[in-house]
This record gives structure tokens, sequence and C-alpha cells, in this order.
């Protein structure tokens, strides 16, 4: 206390007195007197070098809750990268886009497998307490076991026979996994016998309407029933052969013996390999429900450890795709690239390829609907657009560049890729199958067979096709063809066109592997009139 003042030093700028500082104030002072309590402020001048000091208070960047939610946003936009590129990043790599799109839904088939076991393993559970009043605890886990194999067995034949027709899960746990309540009524209602029996009158007695008996057979064996519609739009057989021919063709059934005496029977397996577009689903979908390697559920299924999407549904050697990527050239991928799908854990030199081939003019229009990891310029009016549409002065092809999982790729053009592809896979020495991917649409049971017998499988006795799209119906795969639907476009001549200009026609032509065309009997359509 001096001459009557009180003095006091506050540090917090917040309580100073009314009138603001000057720029001179650094310190705030508040001087009491008793007299009139007046207030004196004073703040020692600021170096010029000292920096001005700011109110962070009010900035929306120092906001804790703006903080928290800018963190949340941040946090989500990184898993979502992590998670597609997860999802998409090296399916697209290995295999196209499918095996990606197939991932993102293997959780949901997963559980959906899950909870209709344990919902069977409950009624076990409760049957059980309901038959024997002394026992009333839960079986234990091998008793479980025990009764759901049981169970399993039971219903093996009598599920298969009533679902016939409708697609088994890729990837589940379980091969017999029951979870279609009609199916189970249906099954318990007819016995297998039945259904063989049923089977038979009906392929006796179907109403043909005119159809070729070659055609009712790849119907019936796909359960499809002919009605009067159907029968005036499916193609004649004579439209048929005149693309294709009679018989199948299938190039490589001499190193059937090399690949039999170099690998054991036990790690033996099958896949298939070839182009975007040209049925390598529809290959994988047969092969696994109509062959069987006997041996390969003697082995772990790859390896028990893998997730369930690496693994075989059956354990029956039949795989989905080629380790290192059904699509991928086998030069520079190989025993170079491991596919994320069906790939890990994989002995490649162990796995026979299916290298399927399509007709490069309907092969193009394929594309034209589903273009994959392939871009080129073209639009839905201009497809394949081999020569560009817009430069009318001379004629100039339209580049395709392709993601495959190890490199991008160039061509000239959507034929030129075509020409490379299958040139390259005619120089592989190692034992496979080449066949053509409308064998398999009209000959599935002779070309099925004759690939399992190559790696010493067992065939089925009751061929099985497969309707509807061997892709599932999800977006990358959106309108693509069923059984019926396939013969409808590839079996009509006049659809082997569409979409090719004059110019597109001609420079095919001119630019066409005619060796690989002669090879698979392709016939090279009739040039327009110049």
């Amino acid at each position: 206390m001096q001459n009557g003042h009180h003095t006091l030093r506050v540090s917090n700028l917040h309580r100073v007195a009314a009138q603001p500082p000057s720029d001179n104030d650094s310190l705030s002072t508040v001087s009491y007197d008793d007299s009139n309590a007046r207030r004196n402020k004073r703040r020692p001048r600021r170096s010029s070098a000292q920096p001005t000091r700011r109110a962070f208070g009010t900035s929306i960047l120092m906001n804790g809750m703006f903080q928290k939610l800018l963190l949340l946003l941040i946090a989500v936009v990184l898993f979502d990268i992590v998670f597609f590129w997860d999802a998409f990043g090296d399916e697209i790599d290995s295999q196209g886009p499918e095996a990606g799109i197939h991932k993102l839904h293997d959780k949901n088939r997963i559980d959906s497998a899950l909870q209709s076991i344990s919902s069977k393993l409950h009624a076990i559970n409760e049957a059980k307490v309901n038959t024997n009043n002394n026992d009333v605890g839960l079986l234990s886990d091998k008793d479980k076991i025990l009764e759901l194999e049981h169970e399993v067995e039971i219903w093996k034949g009598r599920y298969e026979m009533a679902v016939s027709s409708l697609h088994d899960p890729d990837m589940l746990p379980l091969q017999n996994s029951i979870n279609d309540e009609d199916a189970q009524v249906m099954a318990n209602e007819l016995s297998v016998a039945d259904l063989q029996e049923e089977k038979k009158h009906r392929a006796r007695n179907v109403e043909r309407y005119g159809v070729d008996d070659h055609i009712v057979k790849i119907l019936t064996a796909a359960n499809v029933e002919i009605d009067e519609e159907l029968a005036e739009q499916l193609p004649t057989w004579d439209d048929i052969v005149s693309m294709y021919g009679d018989k199948p063709i299938i190039h490589g059934l001499d190193t059937c013996q090399t690949y039999r005496d170099t690998v054991k029977p036990e790690a033996r397996m099958l896949g298939p390999a070839g182009m975007f577009n040209t049925g390598t689903n529809l290959l994988f979908e047969l092969m696994k429900v109509n062959c069987n390697i006997k041996e390969a559920r003697n082995v772990p299924s790859v390896d028990p450890l893998l997730p369930i999407k690496y693994r075989e549904p059956r354990r029956n050697g039949m795989r989905w795709q080629a380790p290192w990527g059904k699509h991928n050239p086998p030069t520079t991928h190989r025993g170079r690239n491991v596919a994320k799908a069906w790939g890990k854990g994989i002995t490649q030199t162990d796995f026979f390829p299916v290298v399927l081939i399509k007709d490069p003019y309907s092969w193009m229009g394929s594309q034209c609907r589903h273009k994959y990891t392939a871009f080129w310029g073209h639009d839905e009016n201009h497809c394949p657009n081999l020569i560009r549409w817009r430069v009318r002065d001379k004629d100039e092809t339209a580049f395709v560049r392709v993601k495959y999982a190890l490199e991008w790729a160039q061509y000239e053009s959507l034929l030129d890729m075509w020409n490379k592809w299958y040139e390259e896979w005619d120089e592989q020495t190692f034992p496979h199958l080449t066949t053509r991917f409308e064998d398999l649409l009209f000959h599935g049971e002779e070309v099925t067979r004759a690939a399992c017998d190559c790696v010493g499988g067992e065939f089925t006795d009751n061929f099985k096709y497969v309707e509807g799209s061997a892709k599932p119906q999800l977006t990358v795969h959106k309108g693509s063809n069923g059984l019926v639907k396939a013969m409808l476009q590839y079996g009509d001549p006049s659809k082997r066109l569409t979409g090719f200009s004059d110019r597109d026609r001609t420079y095919a032509s001119k630019n066409m592997d005619m060796e690989l065309m002669n090879k698979y009997a392709y016939v090279p359509p009739i040039l327009p009139a110049s």
C-alpha cells in the first residue's frame, strides 16, 4: 500500500477495465484509489520483433467439436480408401473387376451360411432335449459336429436334386448348407429316385415345338422348359453349324498325359483362363458341379488358415480361375503374379488351365457391352470403333489400353488385342487345353467331360447345365446373358456384326490373324460391297 492506494497485478486480459488498451500496453495493471477507485492500465512498448497476439477463441478451426468432426471425417475417408483399394485394386489388377465385386458380397454369403448352420444346430439341441428329459444340457462341440454331418448326409442327395437349377454359393464354408426353405420342402416331399424319374419323364415327353434335338438336350440339362414363344426365338441347329461346325474343337489334349504324369493326383486342379467376356465363369460353374478329383478331398483345401474365399467350396479340385489371374497374359504373369481371389497358397505349376477363346467378331461386341479394364474411344452408337468414326479423311485405328495385374498394355485396336492375347497363349508349351466359348455353350457336356478326363477327374453321370447368368447379377455384370439369352445371341448369324461399320469390317478382314481363325474354325464374314 503506497499513498493510500492498493495496487493489484491482474494477468487476465479480459478483466481489464472499459477503455481498450493502447498498442504500448503489455501488462494489465489495475490501481484502486480508496477515494474514487480510479483504474489505470499501463503496457510497456512491445518490440517490433515480438509477434502480435491473436485471439483464437472464436476461430472455427480451434472449436473442439469441429476438430472432432474433422478427425472423424479424415478417419472415414482413409477407411474408404483402404477398403476400396483392398476390394477393387488387386482384384482388378489380377482378373478384372469381377473378383472385387464378388469380394464385397463374400461376408454376406458367409454370414448367411453360418446363420443357417447355427439354426440347424439349435434345432438339433432342442430335439435332443425334448427326446431325453434327463439330458437338459447342450450338446458338446464334438456331438454337434457329428449330428450336423449326419444331417448333411441325409439332405445331400435330395437337396442337390431339388435345387439343381439354382446356383450354389461360390464361397461357403460348408458345401451343403441349406438356406432355401422352399427347396427343403420340395426335397422333403420327393426322394432322389423320384426326382430322377421325373426328370427322365420330362425329357421323354417334353413338347419340342419343332426345336432340334441338340438344342432340346442342352435346355433339358439346364431344366429349361420349351414353350411355343421360346421355340420361335431359338436359333436353328443349321445356323449354329454354319457358324461353328457340328463338333467341339479342343486343342491341347496331347498334353493331358504329361500333366497327369508330373502332378500328383492330390495336387491336381483345373480352372479357366481367357480374355474378358469369354465364358470363364460359365466354365467354372459347369466344372464345379460335373467334375470331381476325388483325391482333392484327402488333403487340406490349399491352406486351412486362409480365408474361405481362397478355398474351394467343394474340395473337388475345380477352381474359379488361374492362380495368376485368368485374364492376365501368361508369359508376364504365370509364376510372377498371385491373384488375390483364389490365387494364394497355390503351386502355379500344378494348376491346369482351360483357355477359352471366342469368335473375335462376337467378342468385340461383348466388349462393347462390358469393357472391364480395357479403355478405347467409342460410344454406344459407335462400337467396336476399330476405325475411328470421327476421322473421315483417313483410316485411323482406336488404340486400346488394358490394365493387367503387373502392367498396362497398349494395342492398335480391339482386334489387335484379340490377336496378340491368343497368339501368346498359342506359344505356351506347358500343359493346358484351349477350346471355344461357343463349344462350351452348344457342346458343354462334351467339353467339360474332356477337361475332367484330362486331369484324371471323375465326370458326373447326370450332367447339369447352368441356367441363368454364370456371373452374379451385380453392377459389373448387369445384363450378362444366361444360357437361353446366350443361345439367342451367339446362335444367330445376323447378330455377329452388330455395331460394325463398313470400315471396321474391312480393317478386320485385312488384319485378322487367319491362322487363329482357321485353327478354331471361325469363318470370316463376307465383306460389304464397295
